[in-house]
């Protein structure tokens, strides 16, 4: 699933860039659609997690706060340091079209900025300040769950509950506070049907498995008429008359986009399923596999490749409509970032840039005595083989 979500993510960032935002109501409308790939990516990362540490008796809180700092924190900390540079660059009108320029950086205003980085996580990265926090709360909700195996439902429809009701009353401004749109992003209570789902999931994974197998049809069904509906209520958006909790466009965590979030998670676990299985071809197969291995180092250096290709669009102003920019852009950058990460991973730099254990650059050439079982990576007889930490 790790590589659909993250192409996802990056076509809701070449729509923003790159598509008249502004002033068209079909490109909020598909902004609005690919949005969910935030949520898939909070859900397999607590699915996962819990996956791994399912059949796990002991529970020791120094050995897994240091592998989630490793896994996470450190990625987060390096990459801050890397757009905070970035960031603080001047564009210029030549090659490389970027400048550095030291009083910017180096001075009481570029240090608190670089501690706003820091605090709220710079554009994209928001996703593991998020992911932080819920591996602090995991090992009790862990427990929890575990305690309590006969309420999982109960937990799934409270969870429910909360996600729909927060976002109406949020937008509605009928709570005493009042957050922005940026600030509900980064805090774990806007996600609790994603993550206490992936966590319930997780737990079940094999009957849950052969239930969403089983009603493909259903689900892919139910995502087109949940999406039509996000759709009519996202252009209905604009009549005053329309409530603000039914509103979609703008409102980051809209109840009504809820149901089409959760059905497309379904949706893309079932094209990981189609692409894993033993009736692909081994070279399809293996490309999943890397296209996984590399997906959070794409994800973690999008926002390298899209301001350069940005500043070549304005210096070259190709003339080509946003309905050709936006997936040209997808391609290129999903690429540049695949490439990237591909080569950091064979470097000392892996662990801390790109999140993976060190890789060798004999691995990039393939192997003749590799099986389909050895390129699709499997390490147990579960739907996801190879756990994610």
């Amino acid at each position: 699933m790790r590589p659909v979500k993250q192409a996802a993510v990056i076509s809701t960032h070449t729509l923003v860039f790159f598509a008249p935002l502004a002033t068209s109501s079909a490109v909020v409308g598909v902004i609005m659609l690919t949005r969910f790939s935030r949520d898939a990516f909070l859900f397999v990362s607590a699915c996962m997690l819990t996956y791994s540490y399912r059949d796990v008796g002991s529970f020791h809180l120094r050995s897994y706060f240091k592998r989630r700092f490793m896994s996470v924190g450190v990625p987060y900390l390096a990459w801050t340091v890397i757009y905070f540079f970035y960031t603080s660059l001047v564009t210029t009108n030549t090659f490389p079209f970027y400048s550095f320029v030291r009083v910017k950086v180096f001075s009481l205003s570029g240090l608190h900025y670089f501690f706003h980085l820091l605090l709220t996580g710079y554009y994209h990265l928001y996703y593991l300040i998020v992911i932080m926090e819920f591996y602090v709360l995991f090992p009790l909700l862990l427990k929890l769950v575990r305690k309590y195996s006969s309420w999982h439902w109960l937990f799934i429809l409270i969870a429910l509950v909360w996600q729909i009701a927060y976002g109406a009353l949020l937008d509605s401004r009928h709570l005493f506070i009042h957050l922005s749109g940026v600030q509900q992003t980064r805090f774990i209570f806007s996600y609790p049907i994603y993550l206490v789902g992936g966590v319930i999931v997780a737990l079940h994974l094999d009957d849950i498995h052969q239930w969403i197998v089983q009603h493909a049809r259903l689900i892919v069904a139910l995502t087109v008429v949940f999406g039509v509906g996000a759709e009519i209520l996202s252009f209905l958006g604009r009549y005053s008359w329309m409530p603000l909790y039914l509103q979609t466009g703008t409102f980051v965590f809209s109840p009504t986009v809820v149901p089409f979030d959760i059905s497309a998670i379904l949706c893309v676990y079932l094209l990981g399923v189609f692409l894993v299985s033993k009736n692909r071809s081994v070279r399809t197969r293996a490309a999943v596999q890397s296209g996984s291995d590399n997906s959070y180092g794409v994800y973690l250096s999008q926002m390298l490749w899209i301001p350069i290709l940005l500043r070549f669009r304005e210096h070259f102003h190709p003339h080509l409509i946003w309905e050709l920019q936006v997936p040209i852009a997808l391609i290129l950058v999903y690429s540049l970032g695949f490439v990237f990460t591909a080569v950091i991973a064979r470097t000392p730099l892996a662990s801390v840039v790109t999140g993976r254990t060190r890789a060798t650059w004999a691995s990039l050439l393939p192997r003749r005595h590799d099986t389909p079982d050895q390129l699709r990576g499997d390490a147990g007889d579960g739907p996801f083989d190879v756990v994610y930490e």
